[in-house]
């Protein structure tokens, strides 16, 4: 079966779109970058239009750069950045306020309140009142599997419509819909769709992960009409097909994914205990804890890896005489399977080399900051502690600044680009750490994606921290690819041998650290860790 997967791939910095052929092979990209704004302190938002025109421009890009009809597509899957939303109207399809990221803190002391007191706050002044009962971030946990934070979409949402009312007027009539960014690309690729895959779902905060449905308790406590959000599907579920005029034929969405999972499924991380760590414009490690939803007791995060159509399968494994003595149906129909992953989001990792090339003017590309760290041995006493939007997992706290300690006047630009990198590994290790006392199952190995993950330097080091081999693949733009594969799966242009055969290493990072030196390397990153804790 001859075919080509078109991956619409929307990040942090840049839109991209990759074309896959029938044996999961990228054959080109597009990519434009986009521009984040930070209006005022704790402010991250982009503009949601240029979010659609760049993205759609990649897909038209990548098409003719291959040569090929848009008759030559046979699915479109889609992989996003996940918690960031965008409002718009739903007549007209025109953003009503700008797309609000997922780095944006604008809400904490709003969520702050919410997680001390047994009471409700409005996210404009973070105040509370007296009339609700309860642990909110407790029953947060329990309902969602995530915490109560400003980097999940709730409390955004919430927000924008607390800040204008008009729009929660305009909210209580059904005349507006909001969504995460894979929402607003489906809405506008084809022309009127308001729906949400089930992994973007379970990351806005007002999702049940147990009942698979949005929590109309959750709703109502961050005062969100349930009409304005959109219908949640399984990851390969049918989202639709582009509009006409869009592209010369009507291509259909089979799949969409949140990133982080599209990259854990791409890193091929489909049993029980298997993990993946996405080395992009923050950090994210991810472990397979197969189809129920532990819910961690170390500050990690309970999310949906994916939810599939299962095979047809004989009921109760039967034999065919059986099944023909008992009058029962020969093939019990296909189930939605779900798989859950535990998680650790680390905030701040590729967009730390970015902060030291666009604010301190370092290099002048990215990847040179492994050039200069390699120009000492040591980054001796420096700490960079890169807090620039709070600490993530496993301490979240939204109070705490970025700082660089233990320089002297030896100190060189070297020693902090190098210091740069360890804090990434650093952030790492402790999610880890988190990890394994969450899972029964310990990590064996870990496998990485991410623009980061070329960087041989940090890899090798992360290896040394965490004392297991990581593996990097061939293919370190493992996202897109996690998308289209089942994408390719849905539509039976692939199969689970195209799977297997899609993952190849291309480096294995052997750690080969002593445990002293080991030691000595996280008891520096533990105390700048525990005197940053110390927060007035």
């Amino acid at each position: 079966m001859a075919g080509y997967i078109l991956a619409l791939d929307q990040g942090t910095t840049s839109s991209r779109a990759i074309l896959y052929d029938d044996h999961a092979r990228p054959i080109k990209m597009a990519q434009q970058p986009t521009v984040l704004k930070t209006p005022q302190a704790g402010f991250v938002e982009q503009d949601a239009q240029q979010i659609w025109q760049t993205q759609i421009s990649c897909a038209h890009d990548v098409i003719n750069q291959a040569g090929l009809l848009a008759t030559d597509v046979s699915s479109i899957a889609i992989t996003n950045q996940r918690e960031s939303i965008v409002m718009w109207d739903k007549q007209t399809g025109k953003p009503l306020a700008p797309a609000i990221i997922w780095q944006d803190r604008r809400t904490a002391s709003y969520c702050e309140a919410l997680a001390a007191e047994n009471l409700t706050a409005t996210p404009q002044s973070g105040t509370v009142s007296n009339n609700s009962q309860g642990d909110m971030a407790s029953e947060v946990q329990r309902i969602t599997g995530l915490r109560l934070d400003p980097y999940f979409s709730a409390s955004k949402i919430a927000w924008l419509l607390d800040q204008n009312p008009k729009l929660s007027v305009r909210a209580s009539k059904g005349e507006i819909a909001v969504g995460t960014i894979d929402s607003w690309l489906i809405y506008k690729l084809t022309g009127g769709e308001h729906v949400i895959d089930v992994t973007n779902a379970s990351r806005t905060l007002l999702y049940d992960i147990h009942k698979l449905a949005w929590s109309e308790e959750l709703c109502a406590r961050f005062g969100i009409p349930m009409n304005i959000l959109p219908k949640v599907l399984p990851s390969d579920g049918d989202f639709g097909k582009t509009k006409k005029g869009l592209f010369a034929k009507q291509i259909p969405i089979h799949a969409v994914l949140g990133d982080q999972q599209a990259a854990l499924f791409g890193q091929g991380c489909l049993e029980t205990g298997m993990a993946k760590n996405t080395y992009g414009t923050g950090c994210f490690m991810l472990m397979n804890i197969g189809q129920k939803p532990l819910l961690s007791e170390h500050k990690l995060l309970t999310t949906i890896a994916w939810q599939r159509k299962s095979a047809p399968t004989r009921p109760d494994n039967l034999s065919f005489e059986q099944i023909v003595q008992s009058g029962r149906r020969m093939l019990q129909p296909p189930s939605r399977e779900v798989t859950y992953a535990l998680e650790g989001s680390v905030f701040m990792a590729g967009a730390i080399v970015q902060w030291l090339r666009d604010n301190l003017g370092m290099f002048q590309k990215s990847g040179e900051v492994e050039d200069l760290a390699r120009q000492v041995e040591s980054s001796e006493e420096v700490v960079l502690l890169p807090a620039f939007t709070g600490l993530g997992a496993p301490y979240w706290r939204s109070d705490i600044s970025a700082s660089i300690t233990g320089m002297s006047r030896g100190t060189t630009k070297a020693h902090i680009a190098r210091a740069a990198l360890e804090a990434v590994a650093y952030q790492t290790y402790d999610v880890l750490i988190a990890m394994q006392k969450d899972s029964p199952h310990p990590l064996t190995e870990l496998r990485v994606d991410g623009g980061a993950a070329n960087n041989d330097l940090l890899m090798q080091f992360q290896a040394d921290l965490l004392n297991v081999p990581v593996l990097r693949p061939r293919d370190t733009e493992i996202t897109a690819k996690g998308a289209a594969l089942l994408a390719g799966l849905k539509t039976g242009l692939y199969d689970d041998t195209t799977m297997k055969a899609s993952w190849q290493v291309d480096r294995v990072f052997e750690p080969n650290m002593s445990i002293d030196v080991r030691e000595k390397h996280l008891y520096k990153w533990q105390q700048a860790i525990s005197r940053a804790l110390i927060v007035p």
